[in-house]
């Protein structure tokens, strides 16, 4: 099903929002993207199969800039992301998960960003990550509430040591270079945001600006009843990757695979976690 296109509008970016059953805060996020300053985009909401009222919420939108795709069987965000980027038809393409914000000036920092920097290809921004901890008697509790920090500085053996990680909703892209290396791995089910950025590394090596600047609110909860599972699918996630990528200079000296305790890798995370509740 796709909603309302105005025959002449041309955006110069388009904004992918993968979701599934999220009706409940996915309205949150499309008034984010609603009260941007800057006004010349597209926002694609590709539903993942979902069960509940995601489109009798999409149809409470008058905006024509709005474009709705429900896809006929669950396949994860790559996949649906990837459908969103065979639809858009803005230069640049940025992307916003459903229980996320972004502050009004995200889209106007971004095309500016790239209109000053025409040789980059991605760039990316601070976010204010809110952390929760869900126990097992359902009770919840805060462990961080905070701006992510790169430390002023971007460089790509941080990032291929997983010391910088590029989250989704906080980065902008060229739509055709990123079409081009073959969009989302669909193959990954976690850490695929990550994953698609080492890929456009091994590309465009200089081809990442930071802007040391907050322009998001991202929420995460992690349900401590599920840890084993989630563990489970991070580490072999983990895998994938590595072994995708095994032999490239820029993992020498990685201490993310296989994980070991003590360092950013699955191990331990819960117990650090918790010692850090605000």
């Amino acid at each position: 099903m796709k909603r309302l296109k105005t025959m002449n509008y041309k955006p110069k970016i388009s904004i992918i929002t993968a979701t599934h059953n999220r009706c409940y805060v996915l309205w949150k996020a499309i008034n984010s993207v609603l009260n941007q300053t800057y006004p010349f985009f597209e926002l694609i909401i590709v539903d993942d199969a979902s069960t509940d009222d995601t489109e009798k919420l999409i149809k409470e939108f008058s905006d024509p800039r709005i474009l709705y795709f429900k896809l006929d069987k669950n396949s994860g965000p790559a996949t649906a992301r990837n459908y969103g980027l065979m639809k858009a038809s803005g230069e640049y393409i940025a992307y916003l998960d459903s229980d996320n914000t972004w502050y009004p000036d995200f889209l106007e920092v971004m095309v500016k960003a790239f209109e000053k920097n025409k040789d980059k290809v991605l760039i990316f921004c601070k976010k204010n990550y809110r952390l929760s901890l869900v126990e097992e008697d359902g009770s919840e509790s805060r462990v961080r509430d905070e701006e992510t920090n790169s430390k002023k500085f971007f460089d790509l053996k941080r990032l291929w040591h997983r010391q910088i990680m590029i989250d989704t909703n906080s980065m902008c892209h060229k739509r055709k270079e990123i079409i081009n290396l073959g969009g989302w791995d669909v193959d990954i089910k976690f850490w695929e945001d990550w994953e698609l950025t080492l890929r456009i590394s091994t590309k465009y090596p200089k081809g990442f600006l930071y802007l040391n600047r907050t322009l998001l609110d991202y929420e995460q909860k992690i349900c401590l009843n599920q840890k084993n599972e989630i563990f489970k699918t991070w580490e072999e996630e983990e895998e994938k990757i590595f072994k995708k990528y095994k032999g490239n200079k820029l993992l020498e000296g990685q201490t993310w695979f296989p994980p070991q305790k003590g360092n950013r890798s699955t191990l331990g995370v819960i117990e650090f976690l918790k010692s850090k509740k605000l």
